[in-house]
């Protein structure tokens, strides 16, 4: 029965790694969406690139700049 144990630890190891991976993802978003708009790309062209609504845009930058401000965006 140990194999099911480890497998269970496996299972939820790979929860949390997956989680990390998405929030790094989320806060490169935000970053490179903060970058374009430094570089006078506007966030309507932004949102048609990538689809997204305004609100979601503004969303991830908020998300990277709040990171960064806690020192955990990894700039």
């Amino acid at each position: 029965m140990g194999y099911v144990v480890a497998a269970r630890k496996a299972y939820e190891k790979a929860q949390i790694d997956a989680r990390e991976l998405v929030k790094r993802a989320r806060l490169d978003l935000g970053r490179a969406i903060r970058d374009a708009r430094r570089q006078d790309i506007s966030q309507d062209a932004i949102v048609r690139e990538l689809g997204l609504t305004r609100e979601q845009v503004r969303r991830f930058q908020r998300e990277f700049e709040d990171a960064s401000l806690r020192g955990e965006a990894g700039e």
